[in-house]
């Protein structure tokens, strides 16, 4: 029963009106309370009267707020900082221009000690130097003399300290060194 009588509140239809709902203000018949024709009576817009206050003796004393003095610190100190910052970025990228500038100088420099180099290398010049200059000569058949040696090459490992005590050592001796 509670279930017919909420669907019977909610379903489609049950208030319906034939019809407008909104007021229809060009019959008077319908609104008896309004005297059409005649004018409102819309009450004068009162007057305001202006009085002079007397001068009081005490002043309202004006403060600044210590949290608005500390924030206006702290943007000036913030406000340095960032100053200081790049004034230091300014000089490290003139610092930068004028490695790099330098760079360029000496990679210059060095192809043409390369170039001189591998032209200094020739061979035929340094035959006629060795034999002209020094005096140098090619070495005849019989002053060549070859070794030969019928022991094969050996190599022995020696037996030393614990491996533990030698590396804790050697981690030691590089700690050391890296603290001098």
């Amino acid at each position: 029963m509670a279930q017919t009588q909420k669907n019977r509140k909610y379903k489609y239809g049950n208030n319906a009106v034939n019809g407008s709902l909104a007021y229809d203000f060009d019959n008077p018949a319908l609104y008896p309370e309004y005297e059409y024709g005649k004018p409102l009576d819309i009450p004068a817009k009162p007057r305001i009267r202006e009085e002079v206050v007397p001068k009081q003796g005490t002043l309202t004393r004006q403060s600044v707020s210590p949290l608005a003095i500390l924030g206006f610190a702290v943007a000036a100190v913030l406000l340095v900082f960032s100053l200081m910052a790049r004034v230091q970025l300014t000089q490290a990228s003139a610092e930068a221009a004028k490695l790099q500038t330098q760079l360029d100088q000496l990679t210059t420099e060095q192809s043409r000690l390369t170039i001189a180099y591998e032209s200094a290398l020739n061979l035929t010049d340094i035959e006629n130097y060795a034999v002209n200059t020094l005096g140098m000569q090619k070495p005849h058949a019989d002053q060549i003399r070859y070794v030969s040696s019928s022991t094969q090459d050996k190599a022995q490992i020696l037996a030393g300290t614990d491996g533990a005590a030698q590396k804790s050592g050697d981690l030691v001796d590089s700690l050391r060194e890296y603290f001098r």
